[in-house]
C-alpha cells in the first residue's frame, strides 16, 4: 500500500512538471493529423480484405463519434493513378506525428535533439512499426478465427473457442504495451535499454485501456455534446479524447525519463 501511495505522489509530482503543460497539446495536434491517413491507408491496402474484424476491434475501445471519423477514413476511394501519392502523402504526415513524439522525447530526458536527417529517418522507422502493428491487428484476429474454426471442425470441441475469445483482450493489452514500449525505446536521442521502459510502458497501457473505456460510456450514455456544437461535435470528442491520450502517454514517458535520472544519480 505504501509503494502504492508513492507512486501515485510520483505521479502527481510529474504532472506539475512544465513539459506536461506543453508537450501533450503538442502531440495531440499531430497525432490528429496523423488518424485520418493511418486509416485511410489501412482502407486502400486493405480494399479486398475483410476489415470487419478490426472495425469492431476500434468500435469496442473508442467513442463512437472517433469511429465515424475513423470509418470514413477507411472507406477512402481512390484511383491506381494516384494511390502512390496518396500514400506518399499519408505517409509524410503520419511521420510529423512521429517527430513530435521524438521531440517530446528529447525535451524530457534533456538530450539534444538529433539532427533533421536522423529526425526524419527515425520517424519515418516509427511510421513502419505503426502500419506493421496494425497490419498485425488486422491479420491475428483472421487468423485465430480460421485456426479456431478448424480446430473445432476437427476435434469437435467448442473449449477452443472459449479460450481464444476469454485471451483477446488480455493479448490486445500485451499488444497495445508492446507498440507503446516501442515507441518509448525509439523516440529519445539516448540510448536506454528495453526493460526501463516497462514502468512508464505499464501505465500508459493500463491508463489508456481505462480512458476509452470510461470515455465512450461517458459519451455513450450521458453527454450530448451535439446539442452545444451540432456537426462540430465529431470534431471536438475526437480532440479531447486524443488529447487525453496524449497527456497520458506524456505522464508514462516522464516516468521512464524520471527512473532514466533516478539510475544516472545512483550511479553517481
Amino acid at each position: 500500500m505504501e509503494k502504492f501511495k508513492e507512486y501515485i505522489k510520483r505521479i502527481i509530482k510529474l504532472i506539475s512538471l512544465e513539459e506536461l503543460h506543453i508537450l501533450p497539446g503538442h502531440l495531440a495536434f499531430n497525432i490528429v493529423l496523423m488518424i485520418v491517413p493511418i486509416f485511410s491507408v489501412v482502407g486502400v491496402l486493405g480494399a479486398n480484405l475483410n476489415l470487419n474484424e478490426l472495425l469492431t476491434a476500434i468500435s469496442n475501445n473508442v467513442p463512437d463519434a472517433v469511429m465515424n471519423i475513423i470509418t470514413s477514413a477507411i472507406n477512402v476511394k481512390t484511383d491506381n493513378f494516384n494511390l502512390i501519392l496518396f500514400i506518399i502523402f499519408s505517409i509524410w504526415i503520419t511521420s510529423s506525428g512521429c517527430r513530435a513524439l521524438i521531440s517530446a522525447s528529447d525535451v524530457l530526458y534533456k538530450v539534444k535533439s538529433s539532427n533533421a536527417i536522423k529526425k526524419y529517418l527515425k520517424s519515418f522507422l516509427m511510421v513502419i512499426i505503426l502500419f506493421l502493428l496494425i497490419g498485425f491487428i488486422i491479420i491475428v484476429p483472421l487468423l485465430g478465427d480460421f485456426i479456431v474454426n478448424f480446430l473445432t471442425d476437427i476435434w469437435g470441441i467448442s473449449i477452443f473457442e472459449n479460450i481464444y475469445h476469454f485471451l483477446k483482450y488480455p493479448l490486445s493489452l500485451i499488444l497495445m504495451f508492446i507498440l507503446i514500449k516501442t515507441l518509448y525505446v525509439i523516440s529519445p536521442n539516448i540510448k536506454i535499454k528495453h526493460k526501463y521502459m516497462n514502468n512508464g510502458a505499464f501505465f500508459t497501457t493500463i491508463s489508456w485501456f481505462l480512458l476509452m473505456r470510461i470515455y465512450s460510456y461517458h459519451l455513450n450514455n450521458y453527454s450530448n455534446y451535439n446539442l452545444y456544437y451540432g456537426s462540430l461535435a465529431n470534431i471536438l470528442i475526437l480532440l479531447v479524447w486524443v488529447y487525453l491520450m496524449a497527456y497520458l502517454y506524456t505522464i508514462g514517458l516522464a516516468l521512464n525519463a524520471d527512473d532514466y535520472f533516478i539510475r544516472v544519480k545512483e550511479r553517481g
